[in-house]
């Protein structure tokens, strides 16, 4: 007899996304003042940096919600590489400042490097 499962969401995480959405639509309209601003974008920048250092709980341990999980992250990660590269090259064309660019192909180059050595260190330890 097949268990109906609910499916979980969670809104912590989609109220965060839309709550930096807001910031990022306020910030580009000007609507914010311009101290609120830097104020905004730090705050923003942490919780870039916090949310994914707690840790994600899957509510049934079970290995489809495991491949669910690794399988979403899978697919942000290659958007993620598309935004990165389309990024550079607006950034390029729109002439930014060089120490922008330079610190945008940067962390695409950590991201890109991290993930070659996970590669390598899950290859040979599986």
């Amino acid at each position: 007899m097949m268990k109906h499962k609910e499916n979980r969401v969670n809104y912590k995480e989609i109220g965060i996304f839309i709550l930096v959405l807001l910031a990022i639509i306020f910030i580009l309209l000007r609507v914010i003042p311009t101290n609120f601003r830097y104020g905004i974008l730090i705050a923003v920048g942490v919780s870039m940096i916090v949310m994914p250092m707690t840790k994600k709980k899957i509510v049934d341990h079970d290995e489809r919600n495991y491949q669910i999980d690794l399988q979403s992250k899978a697919f942000a990660f290659n958007i993620l590489e598309m935004v990165f590269g389309l990024l550079l090259l607006s950034f390029s064309i729109m002439h930014v400042t060089f120490i922008a660019l330079v610190l945008t192909l940067t962390a695409y180059l950590i991201i890109k490097i991290v993930n070659l050595l996970a590669f390598s260190y899950y290859h040979k330890n599986n």
